[in-house]
């Protein structure tokens, strides 16, 4: 009964140590020297987290590049309404001035034939006198 005993035993470890060993099956799947190779090391890591905290100080740079132009944007913007507001006014003050020009101009002629109309009596007056 203790043989028994003892054969089941080491069956069940057989049975148990058959798990862990790795079948033709396994060993295909299994990754090849090639394949080790190919793989990534450390310093490949490394490299590349360097490369992207260059990035990450680059593209904060940029963002920093963007707010300022923003800002330069917005100055810019503010400086093209007020110049807007100017042109405006300064439209504004040549229609006033031009047509003031225009009421002169139209009260010099009106001045100028009442002159001649004037000339015209005392010569008329002075000629019958």
């Amino acid at each position: 009964m203790n043989d028994n005993l003892m054969l089941e035993q080491i069956m069940t470890k057989i049975n148990e140590m058959s798990e862990l060993v790795a079948t033709k099956d396994d060993l295909k799947n299994f990754a090849t020297k090639d394949d080790l190779t190919r793989f990534a090391t450390k310093e490949d890591f490394q490299r590349l987290e360097n490369k992207v905290d260059t990035n990450t100080s680059r593209i904060d740079e940029l963002n920093v590049k963007m707010d300022k132009q923003y800002d330069q944007v917005n100055l810019n913007t503010q400086l093209i309404e007020r110049n807007f507001k100017q042109i405006a006014k300064n439209s504004e003050q040549l229609d006033t001035l031009n047509k003031n020009s225009t009421r002169q101009d139209d009260l010099i002629a009106t001045l100028a034939l009442r002159a001649v109309e004037q000339e015209s009596k005392l010569r008329s007056h002075i000629a019958h006198s």
